[in-house]
This record gives C-alpha cells, structure tokens and sequence, in this order.
C-alpha cells in the first residue's frame, strides 16, 4: 500500500465518509467512530444485498451459488464483529493516550483508513453487480459463481485489513 500525503489521503477519505476529522487533536474518538460506523453501515448494505441474491439463487436452484453467498455472509457477519468489538471501541477512559499520535503515524491511519474503506467501496459495487445480474437473468452460473467467490475473498481481505488497522491502534494505546 503507498502513503499518500496526509492532506490527499484525508481528502479520499472524506470523499467517502463526510464526518471524518483525520484523528486531528482530541478527535481520536469521533475519527475512529466515524471510520466504525461506515464500515458497519457498508457491511449491513452488503448483507442486506446478499441475501436478496441468496434468496433469489434458492428459487433458481443454483445451490452451488446459494452455498458462496452463505459464505460471503458469514464473512460480513464476522467483519461487523470484529468492529463492533474492536480495540477503539473500549470504554472512553482507556482513550487517553490515542491524542498523542505523531504526524508519521497519524499519515499511516489516515492512509489506512482510505484504503479499508476502497475496499469496502469494491465489494459493495461487486455485490451490486451481483444482485444487478441476477435480477436481468444476465451471466452465466458459473461467472455469478466466480464473482460471488471474489466477492468473499473482498471481503476476508476487507477484514485482515481492519485487524492490521486494530493493531496499529493497539500498538499506540501500548506505547
């Protein structure tokens, strides 16, 4: 992943998440909440599309495609745990130290923060044309199986990156 300045990667960020404040000062709390929350938001409007898809594949009797989609939301069910449960989300008295990040290690969350959320951005686009396909009884079985297996794999990936972004934040709350 590259490092964008701090000033562009704060304006990719906002371009997808208007309440983000680039953990600027005291607003530690109100940056990462913000991030939290789009990615549960994301996650929900993900979920909410895959099991129309599902559904829609069970009538069809695409079993083979209904089984990926139960993967995909079990993969969605576990990355809106692991921020529902994420190290930031402690109670705000363990927030303390998080005011004192340096411009270095703040440039890295914030690039961080840009690149979780692209992610997140592709998958709900691959789902999209997902639930777009099926409902034009367009692709073939075996491509809507394909796609709904990359559809996974955006998300587990989408997922190991919030866990890295979760360490960075553990290691700053260590220091």
């Amino acid at each position: 992943m590259e490092l964008l300045s701090i000033a562009n990667a704060l304006q990719g960020v906002r371009t997808l998440l208007s309440a983000y404040d680039g953990y600027e000062r005291a607003r530690f709390l109100d940056t990462d909440f913000a991030v939290r929350e789009e990615v549960r938001r994301r996650t929900d409007m993900v979920t909410d599309h895959a099991n129309r898809i599902q559904d829609r594949a069970h009538d069809m009797g695409m079993k083979e495609f209904a089984q990926e989609l139960r993967r995909v939301k079990e993969a969605l069910v576990m990355l809106s745990s692991d921020v529902q449960f994420s190290i930031s989300s402690l109670p705000p008295a363990a927030h303390s130290q998080f005011t004192r990040m340096g411009r270095s290690q703040r440039r890295k969350l914030v690039n961080h923060d840009l690149y979780t959320l692209q992610m997140l951005v592709k998958a709900t686009n691959t789902c999209n044309q997902l639930l777009e396909d099926i409902n034009q009884n367009g692709d073939s079985e075996d491509r809507r199986l394909t796609t709904a297996r990359e559809l996974h794999d955006q998300i587990g990936r989408s997922r190991n990156h919030l866990r890295e972004r979760n360490m960075f934040i553990e290691g700053l709350l260590k220091r």
